[in-house]
């Protein structure tokens, strides 16, 4: 039987959350229908036992790709010529889907073919286990449930990687490399694919649980800071790749540009968290005034009232903005 879907775990040392994600997965019901492609990026603990023995007890939709470490990035550019599903969807090795979710949502996949679907998720704290938000993938309820050109949904949310499952052969057919080797090429993965679709179906089914409040994880500010030269070298990859489809429609130019500049916007918040230190002051203003620059659309698109502020006051308010997000993210 032909796999609906792929999905395809990043795993570097989860084995404390592994089993919980792969467990995920396990409805008798939609085995057949899917395949777990459990990258192992070189772990050095139990994560891959741990996924040899879904493999062993579900030969049929379980298998363990083991490589060396090489980051995010890597393990999704790994599962892509690998993967034989109509739909590819990442769900990481420390997050999982709800499972009673999960018939309905392999069932709309039997019933589109759009080139995108974008459903709704839950941010789940780490520690309670409760969902503390449900991220909505429209702000428009009447778009969901329909499919719908790219040109009538662009001013709904940026897709997000947990929002996000793409048809296969796009990411197959198409030049779309992540960067490696680096944490927040998620960026890349979401918007890499957006010239080569033309529909897109919104869903309400939260299926996607993102768990937020792990120590280490990518997204705390301390990590950023810590990590900034690879979010810069993210974000150089996207304006090069902005940059060489400068011939797209109007439309879609536009949410390019809109999901690049969400990524800008954190670039701000780095700047924020490292202080008002003169050379990280002089960083920021050389940023942002090569932004306008080079890139005017995306400069345009940055919606953060922080980067608003802080361009309004020609940069005079980041002393005052940087100490009150000390006293209140730091």
């Amino acid at each position: 039987m032909k796999k609906v879907l792929t999905i395809v775990v990043p795993a570097y040392n989860v084995e404390k959350y592994l089993k919980n994600c792969l467990d995920s997965f396990v409805d008798v019901n939609i085995l057949n229908s899917i395949e777990i492609l459990v990258v192992d990026d070189g772990s050095t603990d139990k994560t891959a036992d741990i996924a040899k023995s879904y493999e062993k007890k579900y030969p049929n939709s379980f298998r363990l790709l083991s490589k060396e470490n090489g980051g995010h990035g890597s393990t999704i550019n790994y599962a892509i010529p690998r993967a034989t599903g109509k739909y590819f969807k990442v769900v990481d090795g420390d997050d999982w889907v709800d499972k009673k979710h999960l018939p309905a949502f392999i069932n709309l996949l039997k019933n589109t073919n759009s080139d995108v679907i974008s459903n709704d998720f839950n941010l789940v704290d780490d520690k309670s286990k409760k969902v503390t938000k449900r991220r909505k993938a429209v702000k428009n309820n009447y778009h969901y449930n329909r499919e719908w050109g790219f040109a009538e949904a662009v001013m709904e949310p940026v897709i997000t990687i947990h929002s996000m499952t793409v048809k296969t052969q796009i990411l197959k057919d198409n030049p779309i490399k992540l960067d490696e080797n680096c944490f927040y090429e998620d960026q890349e993965y979401i918007m890499y694919p957006i010239p080569y679709c033309t529909s897109i179906t919104f869903s309400p089914i939260p299926l996607y649980q993102y768990r937020l409040g792990r120590s280490g994880q990518s997204v705390d500010i301390k990590m950023m800071i810590k990590r900034h030269s690879q979010h810069m070298r993210v974000l150089d990859s996207l304006f090069k790749y902005n940059d060489e489809h400068s011939e797209l429609p109007t439309y879609k130019k536009n949410y390019l540009e809109r999901g690049i500049a969400e990524a800008v916007d954190d670039e701000y918040q780095i700047f924020l968290a490292k202080g008002s230190r003169e050379k990280n002051v002089d960083e920021l203003i050389s940023f942002d005034r090569k932004l306008k620059c080079e890139h005017p659309g995306i400069y345009n698109a940055c919606q953060r009232k922080s980067v608003w502020l802080i361009r309004k006051t020609n940069y005079k308010i980041f002393p005052l903005g940087a100490w009150i997000y000390k006293i209140f993210r730091g």
